[in-house]
């Protein structure tokens, strides 16, 4: 019990003890002396040789007092700052875990529609409730993929619609340098900041499993640490394809290609924010496809924030993860256990909190707004409550006799109790009256109310016309 009585911070949901985290540590370690990983880029291979690492054509032996060093210089909590600095957002330490919506879908499901491929129409639509939603802290990038717009150019439209409609933190591309010097010098504008002299973009690293790092992710990986702006590395290993079966073996390479990758941020600029994350989970061995709404899915999360916490990082992992393919109990089951690790073991930023389905490959903004109901009813359970003199109501108690009641107190106040904020909880009778709308139903009407609503955050007209230009004329 906390000293002020109360309930405890928050569960834990803890999987590796110690020595299992050293244990996942020191084999990640033969991985990366013995074993080596796979870089496809000439300058990082170049860095790590100049600092002790044995190269052989592609393939980088890398010495762990290099690794270990070069890890602990990297901070272990940052802040990302947001054009508007009311919006700015601590990324690790002991605040709340930074949630950004979906990642990469190509297909968006609207209520009453087909599924198809994304469009700017939708990563707008996205980008106005993730500005209007109140638990999700970061604009975050690739919202859905967008395709109405020509090839090379959707890393302008993407980060150029999120600057615009919001002012919360964003991220962008990190798929090669250039795409990710395009990036940085747009968030340079929007920010009034040539010299980007703080964090203000975050963006995504994947590896590629097994034990390998691309060209292009490379790239973007060293141009954003050249600026001190935080890359998000994130092995995503699918046991059972990508990696071997064994939870334990597939984690242990994840954590190898991450630490390559890390080493790489702090030989490139020492003391640059990285996140460290984890997105891996298993396959369907009866089908072979991605399986991101498993049990496992949710060990490889807890285990992500275990590992974050054993190098001293921020974390990244989980979200409302499903592998439903509609807006269903299927969804809602997946994505509560996903959703319920992720706020309860730890992880600093969630990537994917909201609107994920069918494996990463769809988005609802129907199931964007259930996610961020079914967050706050878990952020409500991480606030418990107060113990003290006054909350036992000793005197309502004595003025209440044996058997009877408490409604002539009146109605609760509304901060008394949890309100979701459009799931109905009213008698069957009077829901059947008002037209026994379903859960998509009502969060059909969401979506729409948040959309009329949604007003555009103010940018000066100069960075604006200047951002405007800038997209015309690389577009």
């Amino acid at each position: 019990m906390t000293d002020d009585r109360g309930t405890l911070d928050f569960p834990s949901l803890e999987r590796l003890d110690a020595d299992g985290a050293a244990a996942v540590h020191e084999a990640s370690m033969r991985i990366v002396e013995e074993l080596g990983v796979q870089l496809n880029h000439d300058r990082a291979r170049a860095l790590l040789d100049a600092n002790g690492a044995t190269v052989d054509g592609d393939l980088v032996r890398v010495p762990r007092d290099l690794v270990e060093e070069c890890v602990a210089s990297a901070p272990a909590e940052f802040t990302l700052h947001a054009r508007n600095p009311d919006n700015d957002v601590t990324v690790g330490g002991d605040g709340e875990p930074v949630r950004a919506p979906g990642h990469g879908p190509a297909n968006v499901v609207r209520y009453g529609a087909e599924r198809r491929r994304g469009t700017r129409d939708d990563y707008e639509t996205l980008l106005k409730l993730a500005q209007t939603e109140d638990v999700i802290s970061c604009t975050g990038y690739r919202l859905c993929e967008l395709d109405d717009v020509p090839p090379g150019t959707g890393h302008y439209e993407m980060l150029w619609r999120a600057l615009t409609h919001t002012d919360k933190p964003v991220m962008g591309s990190t798929y090669g340098a250039d795409r990710a010097r395009d990036c940085l010098e747009l968030v340079a504008i929007a920010v009034d900041d040539p010299d980007l002299s703080k964090p203000y973009v975050a963006g995504l690293v994947n590896t590629t499993p097994p034990r390998s790092i691309d060209e292009a992710h490379l790239g973007g990986l060293m141009t954003y640490a050249e600026h001190g702006q935080p890359p998000i590395v994130s092995s995503f290993t699918m046991a059972g394809a990508s990696g071997p079966a064994s939870l334990p073996a597939a984690m242990a390479q994840a954590n190898a290609e991450n630490l390559v990758a890390i080493t790489l941020t702090q030989l490139v600029n020492p003391g640059t924010p990285v996140v460290y994350g984890v997105p891996s989970s298993n396959i369907d061995p009866r089908h072979g496809s991605l399986s991101i709404g498993s049990p496992e899915s949710a060990l490889f999360v807890s285990f992500a924030a275990r590992m974050g916490r054993y190098y001293g990082l921020p974390s990244r992992g989980g979200g409302g993860l499903s592998d439903a393919k509609a807006v269903d109990y299927h969804g809602g089951f997946e994505s509560m256990l996903l959703q319920t690790v992720t706020a309860f073991s730890g992880i600093d930023y969630v990537l994917n909190a909201v609107g994920v389905m069918e494996s990463y490959s769809t988005v609802s903004p129907e199931k964007f707004v259930l996610d961020c109901d079914a967050i706050r009813y878990l952020d409500r359970f991480r606030a418990g409550y107060r113990i003290d003199e006054g909350t036992f109501a000793l005197d309502a108690m004595a003025a209440t006799d044996p058997a009877g009641h408490f409604l002539d107190e009146g109605a609760p106040d509304e901060s008394a109790f949890f309100s979701p904020a459009f799931v109905d909880k009213r008698t069957h009778g009077d829901w059947s009256a008002s037209g026994g709308k379903s859960a998509m139903e009502l969060a059909h009407e969401r979506v729409e109310a948040r959309l009329a609503a949604y007003e555009r955050p103010p940018m000066d007209a100069d960075i604006e016309r200047d951002l405007a230009a800038y997209v015309e004329r690389h577009t």
